[in-house]
């Protein structure tokens, strides 16, 4: 498939500050209504990246390539596509969100009816109607991150890169963003979102990638990453009654390859990486046994995370 079908490609991109301080190779591909996550410790080289793509950086080697174009070369039409909310947004603190998004509008040549459609569908869209007027000076940490996405989206656009999206948000509207990332993916926009909340990226990212050290250590589908770092998959499970009969069936079967019992349940540890939960669910009942709770364990991302960190800074 050709660069210009994918949202962002990248091709061993190299930046260099000095002998000591050098990212890279690094090569990114992100496919059309994903959602990317870019993971990395402080130091990695997550932000570096992001300005390459932006064409705020140029790199020493390498080449980055949005929807085809290079923005280095044609920055007007890579970047047109482009919605880009930074880790630390800086407003204007005597400017309202409203004015903030009416002027985002006018620099992007939006025509008046469409700007206060458009403007009063995304404060909405993030929240902010109750607020829209105050002055930004007196938002909260998590407002401001609030009014950042809405001014990333002002253009409609294809392609939405994201730092630390929801860092200062209270749990109700980290949920609430969750849910809108799910949304703009499932109608078509791409996502990149560099994040340290691993759980939250983890909930949504379709595709992960990892950098450490100015390095790409890992990168794939969230599923197959996962999969790779789990040492054994586990079911675990409650019953309204434990008894030895049902508890030697379980050992007995062809997939089971361990049975724990702790004060918290059943752990049941697979012989494969696989979800057999209603296979084993299957089996429980033809053996008489009732369920009360069954649950699946596997890696999570903060487990790749930190044993990719482990093995590379040995």
């Amino acid at each position: 498939m050709s660069a210009a079908k994918f949202p962002i490609s990248t091709e061993n991109l190299v930046k260099r500050y000095d002998k000591y301080n050098e990212i890279g190779p690094i090569s990114i591909t992100l496919e059309r209504k994903g959602i990317f996550g870019f993971l990395g410790p402080n130091g990695a080289g997550k932000t570096t990246t992001i300005r390459i793509i932006l064409g705020l950086v140029r790199p020493n080697e390498g080449s980055v390539r949005i929807f085809g174009e290079d923005p280095f070369k044609n920055p007007v039409k890579a970047l047109y596509k482009i919605g880009y909310a930074p880790e630390l947004p800086s407003f204007q603190t005597f400017f309202s969100g409203e004015d903030v998004m009416n002027f985002t509008a006018k620099l992007y040549g939006i025509n008046q009816s469409d700007k206060r459609r458009r403007v009063k569908e995304l404060i909405e869209m993030v929240g902010l109607s109750d607020h829209v007027r105050k002055k930004v000076g007196k938002y909260s940490k998590g407002m401001v991150q609030r009014l950042s996405v809405a001014q990333a989206l002002i253009n409609d656009p294809e392609l939405l890169i994201l730092d630390e999206p929801t860092l200062g948000m209270d749990p109700a509207a980290t949920i609430h963003f969750r849910d809108l990332f799910k949304t703009l993916s499932s109608e078509g926009k791409t996502i990149l979102i560099s994040s340290h909340q691993l759980d939250e990226v983890q909930r949504v990212a379709t595709h992960i990638g990892m950098i450490n050290r100015g390095r790409m250590v890992f990168q794939g589908t969230t599923a197959s990453i996962l999969e790779a770092f789990s040492k054994d998959f586990s079911i675990k499970i409650e019953l309204e009654k434990i008894n030895d009969d049902i508890l030697d069936k379980i050992k007995k079967l062809s997939y089971v390859k361990e049975v724990k019992i702790s004060t918290n349940g059943i752990q049941v540890i697979l012989n494969e990486k696989k979800d057999l939960r209603a296979d084993l669910a299957d089996d429980i009942i033809k053996s008489g046994g009732r369920l009360k709770t069954l649950s699946l364990h596997n890696a999570t991302l903060e487990d790749a995370f930190i044993e990719t960190l482990r093995k590379e800074n040995k």
